[in-house]
């Protein structure tokens, strides 16, 4: 999955666990969000690494996250926890920036990356199509969890 959708579906769950009706400690959040990423690299998605020109898809993915989560800090002014929770959630994917640097090195940290993990993979459109999806749903989500 892309940085964005990580760091989008990630802030949801953080403002759902962090509610009041729920009020999970930081610590809790944090490790769903980090599970989070692991169950999503699971669904079917495509992954723009092996593409040419994938250093653009990646500056212009990461920025886009970082865009959303400072939105979400200094103009929302969202709970540290939402914040957090979406920024941990999309961490493990620097684990992957080697795919669109010069060098390729290919180690991998965090254990969605590795090779026996039963990462989901399909075509440009209906992968491109899922995680339109899980963003509009994280949003859905987020507005209606704070």
């Amino acid at each position: 999955m892309w940085v964005i959708v990580h760091a989008m579906s990630g802030m949801a769950l953080g403002a759902v666990l962090g509610s009041a009706g729920v009020g999970f400690p930081l610590w809790g959040i944090l490790l769903a969000s980090l599970a989070a990423h692991a169950l999503l690299d699971i669904v079917p998605h495509w992954d723009y690494t092996r593409r040419r020109r994938a250093w653009a898809w990646a500056l212009a993915d990461t920025l886009a996250a970082a865009l959303a989560l400072g939105l979400a800090w200094l103009i929302l002014d969202l709970p540290g926890y939402v914040v957090w929770a979406g920024l941990i959630s999309a961490a493990p994917d620097l684990d992957v920036l080697d795919a669109v640097l010069p060098f390729k090195k290919h180690r991998r940290l965090f254990p969605s990356h590795w090779k026996p993990y039963p990462h989901g993979k399909t075509g440009s459109l209906p992968g491109t199509v899922i995680q339109g999806l899980v963003v509009t749903g994280s949003v859905v989500v987020l507005l209606l969890a704070l």
